[in-house]
């Protein structure tokens, strides 16, 4: 049993760094968890800022918003007042103490033993379509995507983005070969076999190092039954891995929110067509969630899905007023229904964002990640959020994090690198926009018609010095999709770069005069400085929200 300290009915275990208020377990960032643990450990004595970054981010150079940030964190999880604290005090010019009195106690649960070396990472391959009419693929997709959202919740699992694990569809390659390109050590698969109401699943765990499987099972229920069946895959591939044990957190965090078997079919319909990011796929996502909630008007995953697609909608689509309407009543009907879902307070954050509320949208974001701290999403939109409202440095070290948690993205390094060249942080942005890149060539790779990879890519590639490929992405993205919207503006900031104002124009106003919901982005991003004198630029600006 793991011993730690307890103070004023809060419970904090020194080696796991987790937190707890009676029973229940307040989730902490890893980073704001290291930060309390030295400050506990040192508790009645000031802990100076240099010994808080040599500790906490030794080796990484950060700034001083990155602490500031988790000992914000800290006082909300303990709901502490910086003006008149009770647990962590500011000591000006000499950093932060912990000011309550500590005794020692014991763990409410033992902490689960470590995973084992080179099986810390796993990744959920799309799930064969063995049904008799080939006609099943949203539910093999949703299945191993729902399998990926449950394990996101493992203490120390890195869990493979659906993003990366979902280009393997039907590739070919052995699993030793997914393994490296992956940077895992297991891999789960399966297959899909549905006819009338039976369901087969069978799924396999595999280690890539041997192709040696650890465990396999086969499922034959009902549709009914489905639910059941993610939560016993979920829960036996962490058992295979660790051993047999689940804690009390993680245990209720692998449950699946169950509907009716019709309301689910229509909610993975309405997440196969979410990641297309086109109009009709969007419109098509939202008519799917919407048949859900009209079959069950109390499942709240389905309303956060809905509010995702409007919201998305609004800021590339138009920015139709309706379409925020939307986003706003879905993300709190989301919230009403399913308050302990982190994606719902990622779909509400990304509203208030679009919404000009940038310290309700953070509050959002950051309740997301105390119920989740692996989940991309959050610090993904968190740090668009930050920066879309000035908050450069803050933006940064969102997607810096984003970045960790899913090592196969490409767009947080590359967003990353934007924020430390507009910070002046010139020993830092040259290797990190080398690893977006290495990231983008990685996707592309798999799938080379890939618009964001190629669009968002070609920017980073300019900055690498390697301006002819940088301009043969670019081309290639809009010659693939001449009306992506992420498409066009990225080429007209590469031109803006590249000093060609008319080629730049040309391209915004293919895209203002639909109307975009960006310009708090714009206002901040260095590439439109070139034209912020020019009329032109400033009469297309006023088509935008």
């Amino acid at each position: 049993m793991e011993q730690g300290v307890s103070f004023e009915g809060f419970r904090f275990e020194l080696q796991s760094g987790r937190l707890w208020s009676g029973d229940r377990e307040v989730r902490l960032t890893p980073k704001a968890a290291d930060v309390l643990k030295l400050l506990v450990a040192r508790a009645g004595a000031p802990v100076s800022k240099d010994d808080l970054f040599a500790t906490v981010w030794s080796g990484t150079a950060v700034s001083d918003d990155a602490l500031t940030s988790c000992i914000q964190e800290l006082r909300r999880s303990l709901a502490d007042d910086s003006k008149q604290p009770r647990f962590i005090e500011t000591r000006h010019r000499r950093g932060y103490q912990f000011i309550a009195r500590l005794t020692e106690s014991s763990p409410v649960t033992p902490e689960p033993p470590a995973l084992p070396p080179g099986h810390s990472a796993i990744a959920v391959l799309p799930f064969a379509d063995m049904s008799p009419d080939r006609d099943q693929d949203y539910l093999c997709d949703g299945l191993a995507e729902e399998i990926i959202n449950a394990l996101t919740h493992i203490d120390g699992l890195r869990v493979v983005a659906r993003t990366a694990s979902f280009r393997y569809r039907g590739a070919g390659a052995d699993v030793r070969q997914i393994g490296r390109q992956l940077g895992v050590g297991t891999l789960l698969e399966g297959s899909v076999r549905k006819a009338d109401n039976r369901l087969r699943v069978t799924v396999q765990l595999v280690e890539t190092a041997t192709g040696y499987h650890r465990w396999s099972q086969r499922f034959d229920r009902t549709l009914n039954d489905i639910f059941a069946i993610e939560d016993e895959i979920a829960e036996s591939v962490v058992t295979s891995l660790r051993g047999g044990f689940l804690n009390g957190r993680e245990r209720e965090a692998l449950r699946r929110r169950p509907t009716g078997p019709e309301a689910y079919e229509c909610y993975l319909r309405g997440r196969q067509y979410l990641p297309r990011l086109t109009r009709p796929d969007l419109e098509k996502s939202s008519e799917m969630f919407e048949r859900a909630i009209a079959l069950d008007a109390g499942y709240g995953p389905a309303f956060a899905g809905l509010a995702v697609v409007h919201a998305t909608l609004h800021e590339w689509f138009g920015a139709h007023a309706d379409d925020l309407a939307k986003a706003e009543r879905a993300s709190r009907r989301a919230l009403e229904l399913s308050a302990d879902l982190a994606e719902a307070h990622v779909a509400r954050g990304q509203v208030l964002s679009q919404s000009g509320k940038y310290e309700e949208a953070a509050g959002a974001f950051e309740e997301a990640i105390r119920l989740n701290a692996n989940l991309f999403d959050a610090y993904y939109y968190y740090a668009r959020t930050a920066f879309a409202s000035g908050d450069i440095a803050h933006s940064a070290d969102l997607f810096r994090r984003a970045s960790e948690v899913h090592h196969e993205d490409f767009q947080s390094p590359l967003l990353y690198a934007q924020c430390l060249r507009m910070l002046k942080r010139d020993d830092e942005w040259p290797r990190v926009t080398r690893e977006g890149i290495r990231r983008a060539e990685q996707t592309l790779a798999l799938n080379p018609v890939d618009a964001r990879a190629l669009s968002l890519g070609a920017g980073a590639l300019f900055y690498d010095g390697q301006i002819e490929r940088a301009l043969a992405w670019s081309r290639r993205g809009i010659e693939l999709y001449p009306d992506d919207p992420g498409a066009l503006v990225n080429a007209a900031c590469l031109h803006s770069k590249l000093g060609q104002k008319e080629e730049c124009l040309e391209l915004l106003d293919r895209v203002f005069t639909r109307g975009w919901a960006k310009r708090d982005w714009i206002e901040h991003d260095p590439d439109y400085d070139f034209l912020r004198d020019d009329p032109r630029f400033k009469k297309l600006l006023e088509k935008l929200t």
